[in-house]
């Protein structure tokens, strides 16, 4: 079981489409955890990457369809704020809220941001995917 954040999905999702590194990490996990914060990070990736022309609007139906049928199971982030107020010196409220997370339920934070993987001012197992 692994914490998985919007780049990570982001970028199975849209990016990869194959059997990459990333794609063959995350089809091994019977259940992936996020908070709910998740699917607002995704809608507001998909709107840019439209409203840029990186991304067919038909698409990006597809993968908000796609992360829908993942099996993931989502947790309240009000319970997280608190612990995300004291990363705030080192990471974003949103990429705090998913580490946070990570640290309650013990469980591997998987990502494809290198900064967020950087970070060392938690206790958080990061497993960045390049």
């Amino acid at each position: 079981m692994i914490v998985v954040d919007s780049s990570a999905l982001l970028a199975a999702l849209v990016v990869d489409r194959g059997g990459s590194k990333l794609e063959r990490r995350l089809s091994g996990v019977r259940e992936l955890h996020a908070p709910e914060l998740l699917d607002v990070e995704i809608l507001h990736a998909l709107r840019r990457l439209v409203a840029t022309g990186a991304l067919a609007e038909e698409r990006a139906q597809h993968v908000r369809e796609d992360v829908a049928a993942l099996r993931i199971r989502r947790y309240p982030h009000h319970a997280l704020v608190d612990r995300a107020w004291e990363l705030r010196a080192a990471l974003t409220p949103s990429d705090a809220i998913f580490v946070a997370l990570a640290e309650v339920l013990e469980m591997p934070l998987v990502t494809c941001d290198p900064y967020l993987a950087s970070t060392a001012e938690h206790g958080a197992e990061i497993e960045l995917i390049a």
